[in-house]
């Protein structure tokens, strides 16, 4: 039988063993890129995670692992959730 392996928790505010500070090379340029042309920091991430240029695409999915968005590229909508069900008024 194949033996479980136990991942060590990692701290809060590090990646890949070092603290975020390090790792991010160029802070505010996601920032400055989804300003110039007009979209949410969530929506450049997820856009540049998919670009052909290596160095862009590896910020857009830091980014996107900063946020909490990493798995399957999913953006959460923000808002109230909405109930499929419609509701019948008493006469």
């Amino acid at each position: 039988m194949a033996t479980k392996k136990h991942h060590k928790k990692r701290k809060k505010g590090h990646l890949f063993g070092k603290p975020s500070g390090e790792i991010v090379k160029h802070p505010g340029s996601l920032t400055k890129a989804a300003e110039k042309h007009g979209k949410s920091t969530a929506e450049e991430a997820k856009e540049e995670s998919h670009s052909p240029d290596k160095k862009i695409a590896a910020r857009g999915r830091l980014a996107l692992r900063f946020m909490g968005k990493a798995k399957h590229g999913n953006i959460k909508k923000k808002g109230k959730k909405r109930h499929s069900q419609k509701r019948v008024s008493a006469k």
